[in-house]
C-alpha cells in the first residue's frame, strides 16, 4: 500500500471544499435556451505528491433549464466520468503534466453542449468581470491579474480572450460591451511556452433598462422638523420586455441619497466601499407596464453622525448600487422643504377706541407654527409719542409646548383727560432667539 494515499485522498477533500467556500460560485440563469458548457480548474500544488490533484468547477455552464448531468473526459487516456455536481475533482498520476480535458453537459429538456480546455498543472488562468449582470450596451471589466504560474521557466506571455460574440481581445484587463441580450461563453487563455491552458466562464447580458422610468415619491412636500420624511422609490417598466435587476449582496440595490441646498451629502442608506455584504441574491422583475416600489426609506431627518438637519431644501435621490465593484447610479429625485419652526402673533381687537379717561384691553394670542416649542418675549411701543400718549402696561412673556402649541397674554392700554385726542399704532413685538415678529393694532383717543 502506498503510504502517501491517505494524504492524497486528505488533498482531494481538502482542495474540494477550498474550491467550494472561496470561488464564489454563479447563480444559474435562465438568460439561455440552450445549454453552454464551460468550466474553470485549480491546481493542488501543496498536496502530496504534487502533481496529482486537479479540481475542476462546470458550475459555470448555464442552459434555459436544469442541467442534469456533467460528463468530464480529462484528457489522460482514463474512462469518461458522468456526475450530476458540477463540481468534481481528479486525481492524475504521474509527473506534472498538462491535459485536454472535455466537459458536456446536458439539460432537462435533452440538449447538450461540450467544451475542450488544455489543463497546464502548473499554470492557472483565474479571471472575474464587473458587473456581474451587465445589460446591453453596458461596458463588462474582464480581469485576469490573478492568473498565475507557479513555474518561473514558464512565464505567462501574454492573455487572450474569446468573448462569445465573436469578438476578441488581449490584455490581463479588458473591457468589452454585447450588443445583444443573451448567455456568453468566454474563454481566457494563456499564451506559454509550455501550452496554452484555458478557462470558460458564461455570462449572461440582460435588455438596457433604459425603459425604465424612475421616481421618487413621499409622502408630502413641505415638512415640519419632528416629522418623518417617508420616501418610497419607484420603477415604472415603460417597454415591451421583462426588467430584471439581480444583486449578489446585501449591500447592493435600490437605495436612497439625500443631498442640501448646496449638493452636499447630508444622509444615505448607501453602504461604504468594503462594507462586510452577506452574500444573498436578490432579484426584481419589473413586468411591461408594471410599476414596482423598488426602494423605501423613512428619513427622521437627521445626518450621518445622527444629529437633527436645519430646515431648508433637501433633493432626495434614488440609486441604484453595487457594491462590488462599488457603483452608484442616479435614476430619480425630488426636491422638499423642511420649514423653520416659528411662532404666529395676531392681536384682537386690531382696532380699539377709547375715549378719554377709560382703558381697553387687547388680547395677545401666540401660536406656533412648524412645530415651535420655546419661550417668546413679548414687548410693546406706540409710535407719534407726543407728550401725553396713552399708556401701555407690560406684556407678559409665554411659553408654547407640544402640548399647549398656543398661549395667550394682554395687553392694557389707558387714558386720562390730559391724552391727546387721536389715532396712534401700537406695536407689539415677540421675539425668542433670533426669531422676532411684529403686529400692529390702531387706538383711537376720543373727547367723549
Amino acid at each position: 500500500m502506498n503510504p502517501r494515499l491517505p494524504l492524497r485522498i486528505l488533498a482531494i477533500i481538502l482542495t474540494v471544499s477550498t474550491l467550494v467556500s472561496a470561488v464564489g460560485l454563479p447563480v444559474k440563469t435562465n438568460g439561455a435556451s440552450s445549454p453552454l458548457a464551460a468550466f474553470t480548474y485549480e491546481s493542488c500544488v501543496a498536496c502530496v505528491p504534487p502533481g496529482d490533484v486537479v479540481s475542476f468547477n462546470g458550475n459555470w455552464s448555464t442552459s434555459g433549464a436544469s442541467i442534469v448531468s456533467y460528463v468530464w473526459d480529462f484528457g489522460d487516456g482514463s474512462p469518461p466520468v458522468k456526475t450530476s455536481s458540477p463540481m468534481t475533482t481528479h486525481l492524475y498520476g504521474g509527473a506534472l503534466a498538462k491535459w485536454q480535458v472535455t466537459l458536456t453537459v446536458q439539460d432537462s429538456a435533452g440538449l447538450t453542449d461540450t467544451t475542450s480546455q488544455l489543463v497546464l498543472f502548473e499554470t492557472v488562468p483565474r479571471y472575474a468581470f464587473q458587473p456581474t449582470n451587465p445589460v446591453v450596451g453596458q461596458q463588462v471589466t474582464f480581469n485576469a491579474s490573478d492568473s498565475i504560474s507557479y513555474n518561473s521557466t514558464n512565464p505567462i506571455k501574454e492573455y487572450d480572450w474569446s468573448f462569445g460574440d465573436g469578438a476578441s481581445g488581449t490584455g490581463a484587463i479588458i473591457t468589452h460591451s454585447y450588443s445583444a441580450e443573451s448567455s456568453y461563453r468566454i474563454v481566457l487563455t494563456l499564451l506559454t511556452s509550455y501550452g496554452n491552458p484555458s478557462v470558460s466562464k458564461t455570462l449572461t447580458v440582460g435588455q438596457s433598462n433604459s425603459n425604465v422610468v424612475y421616481t421618487v415619491i413621499t409622502d408630502k412636500d413641505t415638512y415640519v422638523p419632528s416629522d418623518t420624511v417617508h420616501i418610497k422609490l419607484n420603477a415604472t417598466n415603460s417597454g415591451t420586455q421583462p426588467a430584471t435587476f439581480t444583486f449578489r449582496d446585501a449591500c447592493s440595490g435600490f437605495q436612497f441619497q439625500i443631498t442640501d441646498s448646496s449638493g452636499n451629502l447630508v444622509y444615505t442608506n448607501v453602504p461604504p466601499p468594503f462594507a462586510p455584504c452577506a452574500q444573498v441574491i436578490t432579484t426584481f422583475t419589473i413586468q411591461p407596464g408594471q410599476t414596482m416600489t423598488v426602494g423605501m426609506l423613512d428619513w427622521k431627518q437627521v445626518n450621518q453622525q445622527g444629529q437633527p438637519v436645519p430646515a431648508g431644501s433637501y433633493t432626495i435621490i434614488g440609486v441604484i448600487h453595487y457594491e462590488s465593484p462599488y457603483q452608484t447610479t442616479p435614476v430619480a429625485s425630488k426636491t422638499i422643504t423642511i420649514q423653520a419652526p416659528d411662532f404666529q402673533l395676531t392681536v384682537n381687537p386690531a382696532s380699539v377706541v377709547v375715549a378719554k379717561g377709560s382703558s381697553a384691553i387687547l388680547t395677545i394670542t401666540v401660536t406656533a407654527v412648524n412645530g415651535f416649542t420655546g419661550t417668546i418675549n413679548l414687548s410693546r411701543t406706540i409710535q407719534v409719542a407726543n407728550k401725553h400718549p396713552p399708556t401701555l402696561s407690560p406684556i407678559n412673556s409665554v411659553t408654547l409646548t407640544a402640548a399647549n402649541p398656543t398661549a395667550t397674554t394682554s395687553l392694557t392700554i389707558s387714558t386720562n383727560r390730559a391724552t391727546n385726542g387721536r389715532t396712534y399704532t401700537v406695536m407689539i413685538t415677540g421675539t425668542s432667539g433670533t426669531t422676532s415678529h411684529t403686529i400692529t393694532a390702531t387706538v383711537t383717543v376720543t373727547s367723549k
